[in-house]
């Protein structure tokens, strides 16, 4: 079953959107109905914070999960 997230998790979702212009990091696509996805899971402990977040649009959120593309974490 999928963990609840919390209001904090959505909170930095929302920032980090907003701060990063609702671009994708990967296609640049800029839509208010992109993704905040954390850089270091939820799932694996990673922080509910703006610092842990990037911005992807529905379809690279899909490849990522799908591991059609990955994110250099060196960058981060």
């Amino acid at each position: 079953m999928a963990q609840k997230r919390s209001n904090e998790h959505l909170r930095a979702q929302r920032e980090g959107k907003k701060a990063d212009a609702y671009m994708c990091f990967f296609c640049l696509r800029q839509y208010r109905g992109n993704h905040g996805h954390h850089i270091m899971l939820y799932s694996e402990g990673g922080e509910p914070s703006v610092q842990n977040m990037v911005t992807l649009c529905p379809e690279c959120h899909r490849a990522y999960h799908n591991g059609k593309i990955k994110l250099d974490l060196t960058r981060f």
